[in-house]
């Protein structure tokens, strides 16, 4: 088993101000020559979700020959190693599924030939059953609406999940809607501004950038500002 490098702990003041989306008074807790390449967590995204089996994905490190990725909480304990060419892992079926109302922490090891480079780990809560009951509830009165697709998900499944601080799901149902090739800028932006905060400014870039496009072939004002705000606050994450 690995043993995770001791963390600092964000100062609980600090941490409530803290968005990816309000990014300037977050800690920074880098010091001087902490510059090596670690593997980054993409999902789960955000600190809660409804899932109890969260596909999980990192960003690639150079020269990694294999990752292992290590699930815990409270009498609870799984890892899994696999090679250099894998960057998401899908829950194994073998493992326990996570607990409603727990918590659980996340980590990836890149392993550079001897050398182990740690993510920085990612706690994250399955929802308890009285929230997850809700949630299924209001998807489902929405689900019967019969909307447009992408209105119901950039305006009515986004605001449920994001009402429980549902990043995760948020993005999902907003990548399912990319993944079909939508044609509406707010769709994007909106997922951009999911990315963000989620601290992940390349894939929030990326869709900004398709908003922006559309935005501007629809000559949609409201659209490019909002768009505009966004891609500010990608070159802060940048600097």
């Amino acid at each position: 088993m690995f043993k995770e490098p001791d963390t600092c702990t964000v100062p609980q003041e600090i941490a409530e101000l803290c968005t990816g989306l309000n990014p300037s008074n977050c800690y920074n807790p880098k010091g001087a020559g902490e510059e090596k390449e670690a593997p980054t967590l993409i999902s789960p995204y955000g600190s809660s979700m409804l899932s109890t089996r969260p596909q999980i994905s990192w960003s690639a490190v150079s020269n990694a020959t294999n990752y292992t990725v290590i699930v815990k909480g409270y009498e609870f304990y799984w890892e899994a190693t696999v090679d250099q060419k894998t960057t998401t892992l899908t829950y194994p079926k073998e493992q326990i599924e996570l607990q409603l109302g727990n918590t659980y922490k996340i980590t990836v090891i890149a392993n550079l030939r001897g050398s182990l480079i740690s993510s920085e780990p990612l706690v994250i809560s399955v929802l308890p059953e009285k929230d997850q009951k809700e949630i299924a509830y209001k998807v489902k009165q929405i689900n019967e609406l019969n909307l447009p697709p992408d209105e119901a998900a950039f305006l009515n499944l986004d605001a449920i999940f994001m009402s429980k601080s549902l990043l995760n799901e948020s993005i999902e149902t907003l990548k399912t809607r990319v993944a079909v090739g939508s044609q509406n800028p707010t769709l994007y932006r909106v997922l951009a501004d999911r990315y963000l905060e989620a601290w992940l400014p390349n894939e929030a870039l990326r869709n900004y950038q398709v908003a922006n496009e559309l935005a501007k072939r629809t000559r949609n004002s409201d659209e490019l500002a909002r768009v505009q705000e966004g891609l500010k606050l990608v070159e802060w994450h940048k600097r």
